[in-house]
């Protein structure tokens, strides 16, 4: 079971705006941090054998005294978000430091929490820490935090996906010097409920980034962020299937026949910071943001690097979908057409409001088969459902449509079946090609559900398929 530790209210505000823990009272569960590599066999997916050890640790800056105890005050500047960040020795995100010791002594003074032990054989088991959870919320102008994550695979080579879940953004009312912000995005008011904002602007004031550490929690010599903008842009990249890692080995070294590389057996560091420049000001107030950052891997050997990123990408946030996965596939190896229903029915638990009725639900919003194995040069074909008696009219009102998240193909913007008409494309590339209902299972933030108290989300009821090309 996870391990527990005892905080200062100093040291659990700071800890709670990098990495939550249950005992510390951010609600979260006892969820993987990691998860073991899986593989398909007899249309199911099956547990792999890949041994992983983790451990993280967290520094948090909100400029208490403390923070910069042995190092001056004038050897210290921070940089707007226009600037561009340039790694080195004497560099954080959004701060430069006078000397690499001043850098040095700050991320001492900042380090709030670690645990784990990335080594093997005897290190701590992936499974036995908690899944970090990032809560962002009263943040000031130059606030900063940083999590680097050790990662140790003990037997084989394996891919690496850093991803996000469980992403959520929420405005929680509004200040006076808020509302009166000219950077406040606008307020909208729907009947029977209080004014309401269509964009959560810390999203865009807060800056992410990510990249492969070398184990010292900042960016320096040859590393390199592998990517970087507000923090709407980076979680909107990491979420869905999540992002494959450059690994230090080629795929084919590896022994593998993935197209990302593979990270050598041993210990390997991966780092995620934000800041929040200083010239922002009052629109980010009352603002909040909370997510989930996963890591998954899988063997290299003998793999392509499917596996469980696709019950990760159908499955993981999607709060309101009561009828997950369960892994099956939809054999149709050897039809040159495939029929997949839009706007199937599943089960959900919207709120308990017209026209939803008491929770769950049976509404349609699900595909069938959500998952299919075809044939290289298959046509898919999606067909939008309609209903009758005795299942209510708003069932074909609903809009819908197929996009993949990568842009490959797409069904055009979201139509209910009263006027939709059948979406179709051919599948030449082997592999992995996910799809979304974008209003359903979107990867990026959106508006959420009618009845919803306000938020910004990422998915909400799992409308997410995929097809699994294999010769």
């Amino acid at each position: 079971m996870p391990r527990e530790f005892t905080l200062s209210r100093r040291t659990a505000l700071a800890a709670l705006g990098t990495v939550g823990v249950a005992s510390a009272g951010a609600g979260v569960g006892t969820s993987a941090f990691f998860s073991d590599g899986e593989s398909f066999e007899n249309d199911r997916l099956v547990a792999g054998t890949l041994d992983m050890k983790a451990a993280y640790s967290v520094h948090y800056l909100d400029w208490s005294a403390d923070e910069l105890d042995g190092i001056d005050d004038d050897a210290v500047t921070t940089t707007g978000p226009m600037t561009e960040f340039d790694p080195g020795p004497r560099s954080l995100p959004g701060i430069e430091f006078a000397t690499e010791g001043d850098r040095q002594q700050f991320l001492a003074n900042t380090l709030v929490h670690a645990d784990g032990d990335a080594s093997c054989p005897d290190g701590t088991d992936a499974d036995d820490l908690q899944r970090p959870v990032v809560e962002l919320d009263d943040l000031k102008p130059g606030d900063h935090g940083e999590v680097t994550f050790d990662l140790a695979l003990c037997d084989n080579p394996g891919y690496v996906w850093l991803g996000v879940a469980d992403a959520t953004a929420a405005e929680n009312g509004y200040t006076e010097p808020e509302r009166d912000d000219p950077d406040e995005s606008g307020l909208e008011t729907l009947p029977g409920e209080p004014p309401t904002d269509h964009h959560v602007e810390l999203l865009d004031a807060v800056r992410a980034a990510y990249w492969i550490d070398d184990g010292d929690d900042y960016v320096d010599g040859d590393e390199a962020f592998q990517s970087r903008g507000s923090l709407r842009d980076v979680l909107g990249d990491l979420s869905g299937i999540g992002v494959a890692l450059e690994g230090d080995v080629s795929s084919e070294r590896g022994g593998g026949t993935g197209g990302q590389g593979c990270f050598s057996p041993g210990r390997h560091s991966v780092g995620f910071v934000w800041w929040l420049p200083v010239d922002h000001a009052n629109e980010t107030q009352s603002d909040s943001v909370r997510f989930s950052l996963t890591f998954y891997t899988e063997q290299c050997r003998h793999n392509d690097g499917t596996g469980d990123r696709l019950s990760a990408f159908v499955n993981d946030d999607a709060p309101l979908n009561e009828r997950p996965w369960d892994g099956a596939v939809a054999d149709r190896t050897g039809h040159p057409e495939v029929v997949v229903t839009n706007n199937a029915l599943t089960q959900v638990t919207f709120p308990d409001v017209p026209p939803f009725g008491p929770p769950p639900q049976t509404l349609p919003l699900g595909f069938d088969p959500q998952v299919v194995r075809v044939s290289p040069g298959t046509t898919v074909t999606w067909h939008w459902a309609t209903y009758a008696d005795p299942f209510p009219d708003f069932f074909d009102e609903i809009p819908h449509n197929v996009v993949a998240p990568d842009g490959s193909f797409s069904s055009g913007p979201p139509e209910p079946a009263t006027t939709a008409s059948d979406f179709s494309h051919t599948f030449t590339e082997p592999g992995l090609h996910p799809y979304v209902c974008v209003p359903h299972g979107s990867t990026q933030f959106h508006h959420s559900s009618p009845g919803v108290p306000f938020q910004e989300v990422i998915n909400e009821s799992g409308m997410r398929g995929a097809i699994l090309v294999e010769d």
